[in-house]
């Protein structure tokens, strides 16, 4: 059910004195501190790693992007605590980032209003939401991003509501005081200025006239009374903006400029788009129907969720090939061998050269076809995403297999633009079983480009992966299998998947074990009910299977020797 639109819900709360206002502010600064030196430390991480010419250059880009973002974060922290100390609080390397002995924040039923009120204040004089604004407030306490888009989406009915409920809190006052006064005018009475008849009713306010007046009345004055009288009063800019509305055309133009490079690519809805103030894209790594293009990710509420359609007839082949791969002899041995407490990587090294041969002639066309398009999307799609074609609100990019590849290619384009085009655009990133290298340079540029929380979701005992990767040239080095390790990324072990083909019924259960927000439990069962148990029934083994298949060997007499050999 979507939130009534409501003035005071987005505003400062009036039980907030001066002096906790000033407290809030102190406090809030001092995260804020924190938040824009640990951003830094990416950016330094990147510049150290990549040692180029031109990685100077771009630190100090970012750094004065950064800067910029955080000098506007604090005067909308300023603002909205009223103004105390007459300036807002300076932010840069030195300031203080401590928080011990400070008075706690409020409770969340004044905090939260008040940093929706920040996010209010930001939306409307800039006409975008910063994914590093909403990644910094929420380590500070939820937002209650539904009463921003219902006031954003009606900033007339938002007056009214705020109106009643300070009506009936001043009446009640004045009841419980024996001071009301009631001047009459035929049946109804006029009560600050609004007409108010006998069964309550509201004589409904434009926006421009009225919303000074009730903004006085939540105790919102100075400037922020002014920024949210002219930001309301042009609300609907914003959320064209926001949105989308306005970038339709110009998205659909930007997809066909790409076709020639990537045949078929499209943004598809989940669920229908509620407009949401953050929004979610989702890749597939593979297809074994269209339908799997969004079914994978029907786990999620929440944001605005959509799934990119990439190369559907190469993933369908692909998902074919992926299954004769894991029915192959050699893999069946593999999978064996690992049943029976074999080191996966002590097992890849000591296949035989014939048993890669065959391996290879089974996968190596679907799966280098397939990535090859995959980082030519990512390509594509870090252009779209640059170009705010899901709107100006902060982005979280999802992907498992190939998907995970074109999201990391993604970053990578955006890392190279500048900082000021991209500072304010990705909020979470979720990779899973990436065929991606662990190379640090490369993530640490991608880790700089991202506002939230980045996650890396890998499956050691994947030997699927392990063989792609290997066919591939990549070696054992893989975000997919192992840690990343790096500063700022968070490397999630998923047990549960000992396959590839297994990420599409986990994905889910993998999101909401590393606290990914917006996961439904109630489809994330189902997912594991149906789909997970469908491609455990196709690729799992007994004991018995498995001690047939180490019995059996890779389909080499040579290379079951050299496997006996070194387990």
């Amino acid at each position: 059910m979507s939130a009534k639109s409501d003035l005071t819900q987005v505003s400062t709360p009036k039980e907030l004195n001066d002096e906790q206002c000033a407290a809030v502010l102190t406090r809030l600064s001092r995260h804020l501190a924190r938040f824009r030196n640990t951003a830094l430390l990416y950016a330094v991480a990147e510049a150290a790693y990549a040692r180029s010419a031109g990685s100077d250059r771009l630190k100090k880009d970012f750094i004065d992007s950064l800067d910029t973002w955080a000098r506007e974060m604090s005067s909308k922290l300023w603002i909205a605590c009223r103004e105390p100390g007459g300036q807002p609080p300076h932010i840069d390397e030195l300031s203080d980032t401590s928080t011990k002995g400070l008075p706690p924040l409020p409770g969340d039923e004044h905090l939260i209003p008040l940093l929706n009120a920040v996010v209010l204040l930001q939306v409307t004089s800039g006409k975008q939401y910063s994914s590093r604004t909403r990644a910094f407030l929420l380590t500070v306490a939820p937002l209650d991003e539904s009463a921003i888009v219902a006031t954003l989406k009606d900033p007339k009915g938002a007056i009214e509501e705020a109106t009643k409920k300070t009506n009936a809190a001043r009446e009640e006052q004045a009841r419980s005081t024996k001071i009301i006064r009631m001047v009459g005018i035929g049946a109804g009475a006029v009560v600050g200025g609004v007409l108010i008849g006998v069964t309550g009713g509201l004589a409904a306010p434009a926006v421009g006239a009225g919303v000074g007046t009730v903004l006085s009345w939540l105790g919102v004055g100075g400037t922020a009374a002014g920024m949210l009288a002219t930001g309301l009063a042009g609300s609907s800019v914003v959320c064209g903006a926001l949105f989308g509305a306005y970038g339709s055309t110009k998205t659909a133009m930007a997809v066909k400029g790409y076709t020639r490079e990537v045949r078929d690519l499209a943004i598809k809805p989940v669920r229908q788009p509620r407009d949401t103030m953050a929004v979610r894209l989702c890749i597939s790594g593979w297809l074994e129907s269209p339908q799997d293009v969004t079914a994978p990710w029907t786990v999620f509420n929440g944001d605005d969720t959509f799934a990119l359609q990439w190369e559907v007839e190469e993933l369908e082949r692909l998902s074919t090939a992926l299954m004769d791969l894991v029915k192959a002899q050699a893999m069946q041995f593999v999978k064996g061998a690992i049943l029976k407490q074999t080191i996966l990587a002590s097992l890849m090294t000591a296949l035989s050269p014939v048993v890669w041969v065959k391996l290879t002639k089974i996968i190596d066309n679907s799966w280098m076809i397939a990535q090859s398009l995959a980082l030519k999307t990512g390509k594509v799609l870090g252009t779209l995403l640059a170009q705010r074609a899901l709107g100006a609100r902060p982005i979280t990019l999802v992907g498992y297999s190939l998907g995970a590849l074109v999201v990391f290619e993604a970053l990578q384009h955006l890392a190279r633009l500048p900082p000021s085009e991209t500072l304010g655009l990705i909020h979470d990133v979720c990779l899973f079983g990436a065929p991606v290298s662990t190379d640090s340079a490369r993530w640490a540029a991608a880790r700089r480009v991202v506002a939230g929380r980045f996650v890396n979701g890998y499956g050691a005992d994947d030997y699927v992966l392990a063989v792609l990767a290997r066919v591939s040239g990549a070696g054992w080095n893989v975000a997919g299998l192992r840690p990343v390790e790096m500063q700022g990324v968070e490397d999630f072990p998923c047990e549960e998947v000992d396959g590839h083909l297994k990420w599409r019924g986990y994905v889910g259960q993998a999101l909401a074990r590393c606290g990914a927000p917006g996961v439904d439990m109630v489809q994330v069962q189902l997912q594991l009910e149906r789909k997970a148990a469908e491609i455990n029934k196709a690729v799992d083994m007994s004991d018995e299977e498995a001690a047939r298949a180490v019995a059996a060997g890779p389909g080499d007499a040579e290379g079951k020797a050299r496997v006996e050999k070194s387990v």
